[in-house]
Formats: structure tokens, sequence, C-alpha cells
């Protein structure tokens, strides 16, 4: 991947968990990376939820690092949420490409 097809810009989040003093288990979101990556839609379905017409387009996302399974990303205005394990792989720089299809959760 060369850099130049990193066209764009996401917001790598992770869900994090904390117990506070009573006992009581907090998860929250918290911003890991802010990054270039390549997302190019790659398949969509349009249905009818709860009498609202809605649209669900999955998502191929393609950036270096490893960020792991329990993320989600901040891509134009939209949150999306990992379908399947990503993708992590190196090149020939030794460098780690992390791909992972994404989709909005309705």
């Amino acid at each position: 991947m060369r850099t130049g097809k990193l066209n764009t810009t996401i917001t790598i989040e992770q869900l994090i968990s904390s117990v506070d003093s009573s006992g009581d288990t907090h998860e929250a979101w918290t911003p890991v990376i802010t990054l270039r990556a390549k997302v190019e839609p790659v398949d969509g379905v349009r249905f009818l939820n709860v009498g609202e017409l809605v649209d669900k387009v999955i998502y191929r996302v393609e950036t270096w690092g490893d960020y792991g399974y329990n993320v989600r990303i901040l891509y134009d205005d939209m949150t999306l949420y990992p379908l399947r394990p990503p993708t992590v792989t190196r090149d020939r720089s030794q460098r780690k490409k992390y791909v992972v299809f994404v989709t909005t959760k309705v």
C-alpha cells in the first residue's frame, strides 16, 4: 500500500473498561489515534427498520499499524464497527498493514 492511497483521515477508538471504588464497572470509548487511511465502500443494502428506510454500507478500511479488534472507527461523521477481526500483514519494509471491514450499527 502506497502512502498516496491513504486519502482520508480516521480516528480509531478502543473500548476501555474501568472499575470505580464502589466496584461498578464503567466502559468508555477512548481515542487511540487519528491517522490517514484508505476507506472504500464494498457493499450495501437498503431496508426498512421500524418504519424508516435505512442504508447499511460495508466499508474496507486500510491503514498502517495494529489496533486490535475491540475498536470502532470514526469516519466522515459516521461511527463504524468491525464485522470480523482485522487482517494484519507486513509489507516489504516490515510495516504492519491493518485491514478491517466495518459498518454502521442499526
